[in-house]
């Protein structure tokens, strides 16, 4: 759709310019008058405009005297302010010579201006070619959205996003315009290039929060990788330590199905819609886990408190996600039982990342959850191993980022 506005308080000349347009109004082409500055304001307030032909002797309001330098005000009002739309061609139509010379030697190297000379019709013949030729032009434009950055993170929580933010350089607070949310920016620096990363937390935990987050965060800054760092709680003590950090490979809401009143009790049936993140990654994760001098190494490097008198390991498997904090061990003996029993963690956040970023728009990040054990799902949680796994989670983000994930120039 093409969106014309005309910007003016004459009406004999509105309907020439009409008449003008006539040809070229089809099904595609709206066309909306604007008498004053003031409706103009209200109209460039509600929709895009990609063409204003307007007027240099313009009233503030409709039946008051027209201003000389009304025009050229509502142009420099709308440049101004974030509030309006500004279009993309201004093509402006005066009867006073002067103020097209004016308006020409002010816009001229971006917008045309017409003389309107009612004893000719080479205005009509200049307006005409104009406006076909800027129709012409936004019809056929074709917009291909393109990655922005390289990798954007979400957390569940500000401690967490703090150790993406520790390993970063460059980091510093971008604002979006229209977006409450604060992001962040950095860079991680190899040998050959710059890695662009972009950061976030959700101002509540849950799958709703991050999928809402995650949302945004791919439409603004149109990442090539969408990851997940943070804590989990475990499910398998006997297979897993403290710090362990755990890939999704599948997610899915373990509690997305109907509930059943079965004699006494109530009964879940679960719809198990389980999203998988990409095989490349999978492989890289199985790469790096098999490296146990590196995951030594990311042991060895946490100074911040207590570490677990274990090795680090790094195991791929099914995550799922729920409403609520686990302690209550037979929630999760359930979900090994009826649902999957390679289920490897609880927790409340990545199905909820891993479904934005599935039917995310064009181009779509490959995405991947990395969770470190920091308790194992029952009413014996505590705090005391938290900054590890938020650490050991990090840490293995960065070296997928630097080593490993794929980046075209």
């Amino acid at each position: 759709m093409v969106n014309i506005l005309i910007v003016d308080d004459d009406a004999k000349k509105i309907q020439e310019i009409k008449r003008v347009l006539e040809p070229k109004l089809t099904d595609n082409v709206n066309l909306i008058v604007a008498n004053c500055i003031n409706s103009a304001k209200q109209e460039l307030k509600k929709k895009n405009f990609d063409i204003m032909i307007l007027d240099i002797y313009l009233p503030q309001t409709f039946g008051e005297n027209p201003q000389q330098d009304g025009g050229m005000r509502l142009l420099k009002m709308i440049k101004d302010s974030k509030f309006y739309s500004y279009p993309r061609y201004v093509i402006s139509i005066s009867k006073y010579e002067q103020s097209t010379t004016n308006f020409r030697s002010s816009e001229g190297k971006i917008h045309t201006a017409i003389f309107y000379n009612e004893d000719t019709n080479e205005w009509e013949n200049k307006l005409s070619s104009c406006v076909e030729a800027a129709i012409s032009i936004v019809e056929n434009t074709i917009v291909h959205r393109l990655y922005n950055y390289d990798v954007a993170v979400i957390c569940a929580l500000e401690e967490e996003a703090e150790m993406i933010k520790q390993s970063l350089s460059g980091v510093k607070k971008c604002q979006i315009e229209y977006d409450d949310d604060i992001y962040f920016s950095g860079f991680f620096e190899t040998e050959d290039r710059k890695i662009s990363v972009v950061l976030s937390f959700a101002n509540q935990m849950g799958m709703v929060a991050t999928t809402s987050l995650a949302t945004k965060m791919i439409n603004n800054f149109a990442p090539r990788y969408m990851v997940m760092t943070g804590i989990a709680g475990g499910t398998k003590p006997d297979k897993m330590n403290f710090g362990d950090v755990i890939v999704a490979k599948t997610s899915w809401d373990y509690r997305a199905g109907k509930d059943i009143r079965k004699d006494d009790n109530t009964q879940h049936l679960n719809s198990i819609n389980a999203l998988s993140i990409d095989t490349k990654l999978v492989s890289y994760c199985r790469d790096l886990g098999q490296n146990k001098d590196k995951l030594r190494e990311i042991k060895d490097g946490f100074t911040m408190g207590e570490v677990p008198n274990t090795e680090l390991q790094l195991l791929i498997g099914p995550v799922v996600s729920g409403a609520s904090v686990i302690t209550d061990p037979e929630i999760v003996k359930d979900v090994l039982e009826n649902q999957h029993r390679e289920v490897l963690a609880i927790e409340m956040e990545v199905y909820g990342m891993y479904y934005a970023a599935s039917w995310a728009i064009n181009p779509r990040p490959k995405f991947i959850a990395l969770k470190a054990v920091s308790d194992f799902a029952d009413s014996q949680k505590g705090d005391q191993y938290h900054k590890y796994a938020s650490y050991t989670s990090a840490k293995v983000f960065e070296i997928l980022a630097k080593q490993y994930f794929e980046y075209e120039e």
